[in-house]
């Protein structure tokens, strides 16, 4: 998995907004979780669960502005949100900040600390959707410790009906000291092999302190390759224990982050896409740099330093009055995440077998699947398997021993009361990634019962079905390799 989280949590809250047709059931929880029959869907807003803002300067009254994003995601994909708006409240900041809002949200007249913010269209799926970014100033005689509330809540239009939310708060406070920040880089999707793509990756203090030294961290999925290796930084390739998806790359900046002041980090984030990419990650994360941070950043792995010129910040904007340092105010949003889509394909081919023997024979039995490229598959971030396997064993044999990844599946209510019947059907889990010309194989022992010329033959199968990560039609274009004979012929002797 991604061991960055374990440094950089990400404490996000959504709000769920459900749309229901007719009689439809509501199951209503997580992203992963909310489902119902297929008029259904739910729409949600992405908030922190707070929002420092930076003390003003005691001697100019000055104080750094910083943004406020609010995102929208959906996911039935059947379900076309064509746009809506949001309304924000931020009356009770009337004694914490001032409120700049963007083009798209119109202030109450009598109430200008209320707006209406109209949006567009919502994509489906992990991909989100920026729908306003507000700015928040901490008032000049507002002291650290003050804090208030801003209040959210979204009506959105979508061929099943309106979407309603509830209302969802974000408590506000003025605290003192450094705040690094990265933005959140658009998600990609469409984009060719051996693409070179320049992501505008912009690393910005919004705090009033500075930070004098920076450790940056990259994690670049196995179908990316970064263009540029600097000597500041070092590099992980080849991590096959901890997480052999990805490589890492931690980088010492030993360059002060004024406060007001956004650094350009393009250069560093550049990569290209290669001949195995398809459903690509790239996660990127900064702190404040201390010893303990740096030991641990490199705990795993094999790291070698870059053989390039240092990585140095280029400043977009001039900086305020910079005081003594102290701990980052909101680390919420010193880490993110991106994915990029690329438009290749790989070729899943189901691996049958066949046995023989006569009645009372022991014998064994190795199907998969295996993945012919060019692409890799992943699923980086759902963490779903990506092509789980279905075995029937042939009739005429019964399984005496299996991989303990094989697991006979649930019929009926699953209510977890009854055991399943063995019917010679399995289930074989795959891990969330499957290299190109790679492959998954499983083992079984099989006693062959009856060997008659009549008997069904069993089969191996990879489903089609999407339940938990993208389909195999989605990337596959050679669907009829996907199922393969798995079959039982008589033996001589």
């Amino acid at each position: 998995m991604w061991t960055i989280q374990d440094q950089y949590p990400r404490r996000r809250r959504w709000l769920a907004l459900v749309a229901v047709s007719g009689a439809a059931a509501l199951i209503a929880g997580s992203a992963g979780s909310a489902v119902a029959d297929e008029q259904t869907d739910s729409l949600f807003i992405a908030s922190p669960y707070e929002l420092p803002l930076p003390v003003a300067d005691s001697e100019s009254g000055n104080a750094i502005q910083r943004p406020f994003e609010v995102q929208l995601q959906h996911y039935n994909a059947d379900n076309i949100v064509t746009g809506g708006h949001l309304t924000v409240d931020a009356s009770g900041l009337a004694d914490v900040a001032e409120v700049a809002w963007p083009n798209t949200c119109t202030p109450d007249s009598a109430t200008p600390l209320t707006a209406v913010c109209d949006f567009g269209a919502i994509p489906v799926g992990w991909s989100y959707r920026s729908v306003a970014e507000i700015r928040l100033r901490a008032k000049a005689d507002a002291v650290v410790g003050a804090s208030g509330t801003l209040r959210m809540s979204a009506i959105a239009d979508s061929s099943f009906g309106q979407l309603i939310s509830d209302m969802t708060e974000v408590p506000v406070t003025i605290g003192d000291g450094p705040d690094l920040s990265l933005n959140q880089v658009p998600y990609l999707d469409g984009i060719a092999p051996g693409t070179d793509i320049d992501q505008p990756v912009r690393l910005s203090n919004f705090g009033n302190q500075p930070v004098d030294r920076t450790l940056l961290t990259f994690f670049v999925s196995h179908g990316l390759a970064l263009k540029n290796r600097y000597g500041n930084c070092q590099y992980d390739d080849a991590d096959q224990v901890t997480n052999p998806t990805m490589a890492a790359v931690v980088c010492v900046i030993d360059q002060p982050v004024v406060p007001g002041t956004t650094y350009d980090l393009s250069d560093a984030a550049a990569v290209r896409t290669t001949s195995a990419a398809l459903y690509e990650r790239f996660d990127y994360a900064v702190q404040p740099y201390s010893d303990e941070a740096y030991q641990q950043a490199l705990r795993f792995g094999e790291f070698v330093p870059g053989s390039g010129a240092d990585l140095t910040l280029e400043p977009m904007a001039a900086p305020l009055k910079a005081t003594a340092p102290a701990p980052d105010l909101d680390e919420e949003d010193n880490y993110r995440t991106t994915q990029i889509n690329v438009a290749n394909t790989a070729n899943l081919i189901a691996l049958g077998d066949e046995v023989s023997g006569k009645p009372g024979d022991t014998v064994t039995a190795t199907v998969g699947v295996k993945n012919n490229g060019p692409a890799w598959v992943a699923s980086l971030g759902a963490g779903a398997q990506v092509a789980p396997v279905e075995v029937q064993l042939p009739e005429g044999t019964t399984a005496v021993a299996k991989p303990d990844t094989c697991h006979i599946p649930w019929t009926g209510d699953d209510d977890g009361t009854a055991e399943p019947v063995d019917t010679g059907h399995y289930v074989c889990q795959t891990p969330i990634y499957l290299w190109e010309k790679g492959r998954n194989t499983f083992t079984f022992t099989l006693r062959i019962d009856s060997v008659d010329p009549a008997n069904a033959p069993g089969s191996v199968t990879l489903p089609d079905n999407g339940l938990e990560g993208p389909r195999i039609s989605d990337f596959d274009p050679q669907l009829h390799n996907n199922t393969a004979p798995f079959t039982l012929v008589a033996g001589t002797g």
